[in-house]
């Protein structure tokens, strides 16, 4: 498994990057977050080709490093499945940062969502 590692360059508030250079967007998706093999129902809040912000909505305190991810991006019928690890955490119930593998047709889906193509 591959994840980036966080540098400490400064970048402008207002270019839609996050400190790792990837752009993001904000969304507003419901994502069932799996940890230990259970589902737990989260919201995310912004997302990149490497990775995902979520925020907890109704789970147990958790310190799992690795987790799977599903969800639907808007405007696609297709379930996105992804399995990676927390790269940051704001404590047992806070918002998570989600890292992706590797994946060419993970990167690409969502590379296209937040560059605005839905082709």
């Amino acid at each position: 498994m591959h994840t980036q590692s966080c540098s400490s360059k400064s970048q402008s508030s207002t270019d839609n990057r996050d400190r790792r250079g990837e752009r993001r967007r904000k969304v507003d998706l419901l994502v069932n977050r799996f940890l230990n093999g259970y589902p737990y129902l989260c919201r995310a809040t912004n997302i990149s080709r490497t990775g995902i912000r979520v925020v907890p909505l109704g789970e147990p305190a958790a310190t799992t490093r690795f987790m799977g991810l599903q969800f639907q991006l808007p405007g696609s019928e297709e379930i996105v499945t992804a399995s990676g690890e927390a790269v940051f955490a704001s404590g047992s119930r806070g918002p998570v940062g989600f890292a992706s593998p590797a994946c060419p047709g993970f990167a690409e889906q969502i590379g296209r969502f937040v560059a605005g193509r839905h082709d």
